[in-house]
């Protein structure tokens, strides 16, 4: 499909809106009294257009700034407008994409208002920008940034995604319907995601507790605010986390009342951040009491970005778990490695960008195991030298293997690490309302 016909649906609306003197920006704007006449004057208007998109965008995480250039080629000052196009795959939910643009004539960055029209095969979000006005000869560079939030913060969709995003862009002049300038990009969307490593593969019930590190990367340009990084866990089990002064504190365990249900544990609390390119690692250590049930248990990474009042629901990317098994007997029981310290990650600190904790409740829904997996975008591997790893007598570190009943992995995107028992492998699966 040609790049001048993507942009469609909504542009007879768009052409008529603007004959009409009126833009859609946050309300009516009048337009110049030179465009009522524009219909007979278009062949005097001249421009041209020039995108620099961004390459990616995170998925679910904040907008992304790029620029786009118009040129004024004729002789007179002229007012355009640009008219956007983003095509996605189907399945994209409301409030999934935003664009943004900053006003030359105020310095105000203003929302692009968007119309979406979901399809069987692609979905589209349509808008166009208030008028701006270049002298002639002369370009005006606007900054811009685009998103894909998927969902309204604190609001986010639990189904739906997509690999990568098409904006189309096209310069015309209000009242003429005239294409002076049309760009079609390609928008990768990727994804933050999460691990373990060097999770001992025994454990005492009622014993010491083990040590390993929770791992957050964000390869992304996004940064990501509204973040919850869960680990779900045996109820029988304590979660604690080690501060930056080198105390333990213990979050609270969120559980949503049903006994097969795990409780999840935020280890930065409900609503911490990670700036773009980053990586965070937290170390933990997990005890479990007298009365957990001998045998195989997990421990499960999930991250939930833009969640409501209902803990574990919005926008989520979980990852494969490791799994642990509690003994009774403690010649079977793992012994900490003297001096061991947690995995580094060259020029970021743990919890750097962690918010602290927020209160949870413990009136909460788990979210139904019949999920859609949605359409994983590939996180970039996530180097992490190794580091003295907490060892088990006569056994091997945890498999990763997980047995969390209430996550579908969904299809595996790339390893965020290979550490110890092999790379563990994200994968993103949305949530189903229900």
């Amino acid at each position: 499909m040609s790049s001048t016909t993507r942009i469609r649906r909504s542009r007879r609306a768009v052409v008529a809106a603007a004959t009409l003197g009126v833009l859609a920006l946050g309300g009516s704007l009048a337009l110049p009294a030179q465009t009522a006449f524009a219909g007979a004057l278009h062949d005097a208007y001249h421009g041209a257009l020039s995108v620099q998109a961004p390459a990616a965008v995170g998925f679910a995480g904040q907008a992304v700034a790029f620029t786009e250039t118009i040129t004024n080629t004729g002789t007179e000052d002229t007012s355009y407008t640009l008219l956007l196009q983003t095509t996605t795959e189907a399945g994209t939910p409301p409030h999934a994409i935003t664009i943004d643009y900053k006003d030359p004539a105020d310095g105000i960055w203003k929302s692009v208002p968007l119309d979406f029209y979901p399809g069987s095969h692609e979905a589209t979000y349509n808008g166009m920008t208030g008028a701006i006005v270049v002298a002639a000869g002369k370009s005006v560079k606007l900054d811009m940034r685009i998103g894909a939030p998927m969902g309204l913060p604190h609001d986010g969709a639990s189904n739906g995604g997509f690999h990568s995003i098409t904006l189309a862009s096209r310069l015309t002049v209000p009242g003429t319907g005239d294409n002076l300038g049309e760009q079609v990009s390609a928008i990768t969307v990727d994804s933050i995601g999460s691990s373990l490593a060097h999770v001992p593969a025994t454990a005492i019930a009622g014993g010491a507790p083990i040590e390993f590190d929770a791992v957050l990367a964000n390869p992304t340009p996004s940064t990501y605010t509204n973040l919850g990084n869960v680990l779900f866990v045996d109820p029988h089990a304590t979660v604690q986390v080690r501060q930056a002064d080198g105390s333990w504190t213990t979050p609270e365990k969120v559980s949503n009342g049903i006994p097969d249900d795990k409780p999840g544990v935020y280890l930065q609390g409900r609503d911490s951040s990670i700036d773009a390119g980053k990586t965070m690692v937290t170390r933990v250590r997990v005890s479990y009491d007298a009365t957990t049930p001998l045998g195989a248990t997990s421990i499960d990474p999930c991250l939930f970005v833009n969640e409501g009042a209902t803990p574990f629901r919005g926008t989520t990317t979980c990852s494969q778990g490791s799994t642990v098994k509690v003994v009774a007997d403690p010649t079977q029981a793992p012994t900490q490695a003297p001096g061991s310290t947690p995995a580094q990650i060259p020029g970021n600190t743990a919890d750097k960008n962690a918010k602290p904790a927020a209160d949870t409740t413990t009136a909460q829904v788990q979210p139904a195991a019949d999920t859609k997996p949605a359409a994983p975008a590939a996180a970039a591997p996530v180097a992490v030298p190794a580091a003295p790893a907490p060892v088990a007598t006569g056994a091997e570190l945890a498999a990763t293997g997980s047995e969390f009943d209430t996550v579908k992995a969904g299809t595996a995107a790339a390893a965020i690490a290979a550490l110890g028992a092999g790379a563990l492998l994200l994968a993103r699966r949305l949530r189903r309302q229900s």
